[in-house]
């Protein structure tokens, strides 16, 4: 079956009662519009999304339909190795510096479980940063989990848009 559109979220009203079939994604793939995949039950899936897609990105729970058996086939981002930079002491300086190194790298940033700790995607480079940062004390701790979308501060589109940093 190919899906062309996100219909809703697995707990909206039409979809709760309904057995689910999860597709599964990489974090990294949940900005691309073209998609062939195989669900957790070995239904064959095809995804071929809009444009809207490459800014607002698949989230964990998006309904892409509802299969022939009533099954509603959606969403799943799977657990990943992410960063976490928990700040001993926050203050404008330190969130912004943080915030800055990781942007700078292009990749993606979300607050943490609460105003001390930001997370990206885990890569040695960016930890060996985050180790050796000036004037910044902080914890940095690499983990296996979900991210939380709901706490995306900055996009996971790639690097496109035409700058260069001269190095």
């Amino acid at each position: 079956m190919i899906y062309t559109k996100i219909l809703g979220k697995v707990d909206d009203e039409n979809f709760k009662n309904r057995p689910v079939d999860y597709i599964d994604f990489e974090w990294h793939e949940t900005y691309s519009k073209l998609h062939r995949k195989t669900s957790r039950s070995g239904r064959d899936v095809a995804l071929s999304l809009d444009d809207s897609i490459l800014k607002i990105g698949i989230k964990p729970g998006d309904v892409f339909g509802v299969d022939s058996d009533g099954s509603v086939i959606a969403a799943d981002v799977l657990e990943t190795d992410i960063l976490s930079v928990r700040l001993e002491n926050p203050n404008f300086f330190s969130t912004a510096k943080v915030a800055y190194e990781i942007g700078n790298c292009h990749a993606p940033l979300f607050a943490g479980k609460d105003e001390h700790e930001l997370i990206t995607i885990f890569n040695e480079p960016m930890q060996k940063l985050f180790e050796e940062l000036h004037g910044i004390k902080a914890k940095v701790e690499r983990r296996n989990e979900k991210l939380d979308f709901s706490k995306q501060i900055s996009s996971i589109v790639g690097h496109g848009h035409g700058h260069s940093h001269g190095h």
